[in-house]
C-alpha cells in the first residue's frame, strides 16, 4: 500500500475542506448586498465598543484582509546530518527534530536591550548557525532572558518552535546556547488566499470568551504556524497570533499567546497541539 499517496489525499482533502469553510466564512461576513455589508460593519463596530467598556486596551486594529499559502515542510531528519559542520559548540539532536546546542565559549557582552546588535553576526555565521541567514531577529517574541530569530518562508515567518532560533541569555549578557528548529524543503501549496482582518480576529477571539475582561492587547501578527502533520510532512497555515497580557486573576501580568486561523476564524489552541492525519496526538512543546 502506497501510504505516501495516501498522506497527500487525506491533505488535499484537509485543504479542501478548509477551502470550503472559508468560502462560506466570506459568504456569511460579506453578505450578498451592500446592505448586509453596512450591517455586518455596524455589528464590528457595536462590539469593538463592548471589549473597550469591558476594559480591553488596544490600539484601533486594521480592517484590511490579507493573503497567504498554505505551506508544506518536510518532516525528516536531513538536518541532522549537517549538524557536524558546526564548530565550538556540542549539539543535541532532539526526537521532535529540534536541536540544542552549548557553545564550549561563551558569547559575553550582549547587549540585554538590543541583543540582535551582537546576535546578527553570530546568527549568520555558518559555523556556528545552520542556514542562520534564512532566520530574522523577532523582537515579539523575545524575552528577557531568551533572544528568539525567526525562519523566514515565502511572505512571511514562522512562530513556532519548529522555525525558530531561541538563545538563552543571562542578566549579565552572555550567551550560553541555543535550541534550533529548521523547516526543510519549505512548499506553497495552491495560490495566495485571502485571509481574515486583524480587526475580525480580534472580535472573534472576544465573542468565543479567548480576550478576559481588564486585559491589553501588547501586540498581534499574521504569521505561519503549524496545522497538521503527516508522517513525512507537515502544513503551516497563515494565524493571527495575538499577544494578551490580563491585569487580574491567576495570569496577571503574564503575556498569553493566543492563535487565530487567519483562513477561517477558527479558534487554535494553540501551535503545540495540532492534527494529525493519523489521529494521534502530537504535542510539540
Amino acid at each position: 500500500m502506497d501510504f505516501r499517496r495516501i498522506e497527500w489525499l487525506f491533505l488535499v482533502a484537509f485543504i479542501a475542506i478548509d477551502i470550503f469553510l472559508f468560502a462560506a466564512f466570506q459568504h456569511d461576513t460579506t453578505g450578498q448586498t451592500d446592505a448586509t455589508s453596512s450591517r455586518s460593519a455596524d455589528s464590528d463596530t457595536t462590539i469593538i465598543k463592548e471589549m473597550r467598556t469591558d476594559d480591553i486596551k488596544f490600539s484601533s486594529p486594521s480592517k484590511q484582509s490579507g493573503e497567504g499559502y498554505y505551506v508544506s515542510t518536510s518532516n525528516n531528519d536531513s538536518v541532522k546530518s549537517e549538524l557536524t559542520e558546526l564548530s565550538d559548540q556540542t549539539v543535541r539532536y532532539q526526537t521532535d527534530g529540534t536541536f540544542t546546542s552549548t557553545f564550549k565559549t561563551a558569547i559575553s557582552g550582549v547587549d540585554v536591550d538590543h541583543p540582535d546588535k551582537a546576535l546578527d553576526t553570530v546568527v549568520n555565521n555558518a559555523t556556528l548557525i545552520l542556514n542562520g541567514g534564512e532566520y530574522k531577529y523577532n523582537k515579539q517574541l523575545s524575552s528577557r532572558n531568551t533572544v528568539v530569530y525567526t525562519q523566514r518562508v515565502t511572505d512571511g515567518q514562522i512562530y513556532s518552535k519548529y522555525g525558530e532560533i531561541r538563545f538563552s541569555l543571562t542578566n549579565d549578557g552572555t550567551v550560553t546556547g541555543y535550541t534550533q528548529g529548521y523547516l526543510t524543503d519549505v512548499k506553497t501549496l495552491r495560490e495566495k488566499t485571502d485571509t481574515i482582518s486583524e480587526r475580525k480576529a480580534l472580535i472573534w477571539l472576544y465573542q468565543y470568551n479567548q480576550i478576559a475582561n481588564n486585559t491589553k492587547i501588547v501586540w498581534t501578527k499574521l504569521a505561519y504556524t503549524r496545522y497538521f502533520n503527516l508522517k513525512n510532512s507537515s502544513v503551516y497555515i497563515p494565524t493571527w497570533v495575538i499577544a494578551v497580557k490580563t491585569n487580574s486573576g491567576s495570569n496577571a501580568g503574564v503575556l498569553q499567546l493566543k492563535h487565530v486561523n487567519a483562513f477561517t476564524g477558527a479558534i487554535l489552541t494553540s501551535d503545540s497541539n495540532v492534527k494529525t492525519v493519523s489521529g494521534t496526538a502530537t504535542t510539540s512543546e
